[in-house]
């Protein structure tokens, strides 16, 4: 299959791709990574229609020239990302990057922008899918911008790769490079068809329900069930997971609502028409066990974007990055080699 990259030899050698292994994560995470995210630089910004958007950087080396921007996916607020941050910064990159991570307008330490009632900040709302990717463009224009980058690269997931794509589509020039992990190009909607729930969502907005949980959604639940969860087959990875809640309780995130999934599938549906717009360098790394993005829109991508390689992870779930060592071992290395 055309673009697919062959696996067999990056398995060998994934177990040296991170620095902190499952074996002894919880003690390790405590010693090394939560005071990594002590030292990030914390800072908000305003962005579209007035939301503060809240973002960090870091370094290890002042020097360096390489900007790195890092895009949570839905619900994960940027600290979840100090673990890929301090692999990359103790790896074959030591050193080599500067850190760029923004919390998405409506999740994370970001504003909000339904106020309503008292567990609205809980709610999964934007205003409208377009500031998202505007959002970005501040970001870069007025943060990035202004950090000496000789290189702009890019790691983004699953909301935030979809994101990334809009934004990339719109403005080639920003960015050198993009990694893309189970982007959201299309929602997966089980258990009814596509059609069927665009269909729904649409006589809920109707209704004037925009700003009510989507059918099947629900406010956030502490409680932990880790054989029920559908995004990492680590259950150390998904106890971190979990635990940033804890940590950070701002950051709380239930489910979608209707006027969230009315605007991700308005725009998505442009996005899918454009891919062939993405001239850059691009990798993607995707999920055997996908419950969230569409697969076979990551295919297409990878088919019709030029400058396209994917690779499979036949039996992760959706969060590559916080999959089970040999698989996120194995993303790693090949951003390691991709940002060489």
């Amino acid at each position: 299959m055309k673009n697919l990259l062959a696996l067999v030899a990056l398995t060998v050698f994934s177990t040296s791709a991170f620095a902190i292994s499952e074996s002894n994560y919880a003690t390790e995470y405590k010693e090394k990574i939560l005071p990594l995210i002590g030292s990030f630089k914390n800072a908000t910004f305003k962005g579209q229609a007035g939301v503060n958007i809240h973002y960090a950087t870091y370094t290890s080396n002042d020097q360096s020239t390489r900007c790195l921007v890092i895009l949570p996916g839905r619900s994960e607020p940027l600290e979840k990302y100090a673990e890929v941050v301090y692999d990359l910064d103790h790896g074959a990159k030591a050193g080599a990057f500067k850190y760029f991570l923004m919390d998405h307008r409506g999740q994370g330490s970001s504003g909000r922008m339904i106020n309503d009632e008292a567990s609205d900040s809980e709610k999964g709302y934007v205003d409208h899918f377009e500031n998202y990717a505007l959002d970005v463009k501040t970001f870069l224009d007025t943060v990035v911008g202004n950090a000496g980058c000789s290189e702009k690269l890019l790691i983004a997931h699953s909301l935030g790769a979809g994101i990334a794509v809009d934004f990339m589509q719109k403005n080639p020039e920003y960015f050198d490079r993009a990694f893309l992990t189970s982007p959201m190009l299309k929602i997966q909607t089980a258990p009814y068809s596509y059609a069927v729930a665009r269909s729904i969502v649409l006589a809920s907005m109707a209704a004037g329900r925009g700003k009510k949980y989507a059918v099947g959604q629900k406010p956030f639940n502490p409680n932990r069930n880790f054989e029920a969860n559908t995004f990492t087959t680590s259950e150390a990875r998904y106890n971190m997971a979990m635990d940033m809640f804890d940590y950070f309780p701002q950051t709380k995130l239930g489910g979608v609502t209707n006027r969230w999934l009315n605007e991700v599938m308005s725009a998505t549906a442009h996005i899918r028409k454009n891919y062939s717009d993405l001239k850059l360098p691009l990798r993607m790394a995707h999920a055997g066990n996908e419950t969230y993005s569409e697969p076979s829109e990551m295919v297409r991508l990878c088919e019709e974007a030029p400058h396209c390689n994917r690779v499979f992870l036949k039996d992760s779930k959706h969060e590559v990055l916080m999959d089970q060592d040999h698989n996120r071992g194995v993303v790693l290395l090949e951003i390691e080699k991709f940002f060489n």
